[in-house]
């Protein structure tokens, strides 16, 4: 859809009401965050295969900490309602600490079309969510990355995708990304849905070099620009192998984290919980560690 185009439908929801028009203020608000984090797979709702609620004193401190948002999805393999409600009592804890969470409601989706257990699966954690979260809290997104092989076969899944979503979310922002598991380029390949509400967000592992961070997503800000749409970088850390090295990847983050400030790009950082792969935290405490705070002002 044309921007000018996309601009009317945006107007004439505003003017239908402030219940259609509530995904805009989020969508508003998370174009002005500056950091957040990934809590990856499991984590916010098991260790060790144990089932546990981190509680919401756990989320405060988190805040507190300087995350001013949040990143979770439902693994691959998920279970039935009793885990879904474990996620649910997770988005409401941060919610109530104050932090907007950015929500998948699966892992990962290959290149053919999923199968029709698949979109069932999908409309079903859309209900779920959609009815159970707060839209003026939580945007929500069909799931994690996509892996297709071109954008002409990504563009037609993501929209159905959406579509499924809005269908039983009518009032929640939707997130979506490029067709080569969020990449930037494959962003900008990619046109925009026509539903109005959604935000697009971008994975990178990467140089860290405020240089090279300026140059690099200068492309992702015109996008914006011409598209009109809030951009969330939202996996970010280095280069993969510095996955296990703390000093590199902090070293990236200090140049890097600062020139996506001046770009008006949010960041998430991966991941808060990862085993060793870039881990913020030490043991499962809400506190990272002080080099890490140290980035987050």
């Amino acid at each position: 859809m044309h921007p000018s185009r996309r601009g009317l439908l945006a107007a004439s929801l505003l003017a239908a009401g402030p219940a259609l028009a509530q995904p805009a203020d989020l969508r508003d608000r998370l174009s002005r965050l500056r950091c957040g984090a990934n809590l990856e797979r499991w984590f916010p709702v098991a260790r060790n295969n144990h089932p546990r609620r981190l509680g919401r004193g756990w989320w405060r401190d988190f805040r507190a900490a300087g995350f001013d948002h949040v990143r979770m999805f439902v693994p691959s393999g998920g279970g039935g309602s009793d885990l879904l409600e474990m996620f649910r009592q997770a988005i409401d804890d941060a919610n109530a600490a104050g932090l907007p969470v950015l929500f998948g409601l699966n892992d990962i989706i290959q290149q053919d079309t999923p199968e029709a257990q698949e979109w069932d699966k999908l409309a079903s954690r859309a209900g779920f969510f959609g009815s159970r979260t707060d839209p003026e809290m939580v945007a929500l997104a069909p799931l994690n990355e996509p892996a297709f092989e071109t954008t002409a076969a990504w563009a037609p899944v993501r929209d159905r995708m959406l579509t499924t979503l809005r269908a039983a979310a009518p009032r929640h922002l939707l997130v979506w990304g490029g067709r080569e598991w969020n990449s930037l380029r494959s962003l900008l390949e990619i046109a925009p849905p026509a539903d109005p509400w959604t935000i697009a967000e971008v994975h990178h592992y990467g140089s860290g070099r405020t240089a090279d961070v300026r140059r690099r997503f200068a492309p992702a800000v015109a996008w914006r620009e011409r598209h009109r749409i809030p951009v969330l970088v939202a996996e970010y850390n280095g280069p993969g192998g510095n996955q296990t090295n703390r000093a590199a990847w902090v070293g990236d983050l200090a140049e890097g984290l600062p020139a996506f400030r001046a770009l008006g790009l949010p960041v998430t950082l991966w991941s808060y919980s990862h085993g060793s792969w870039y881990r913020m935290q030490p043991g499962d405490g809400p506190a990272p560690y002080p080099e890490v705070r140290a980035l987050l002002g």
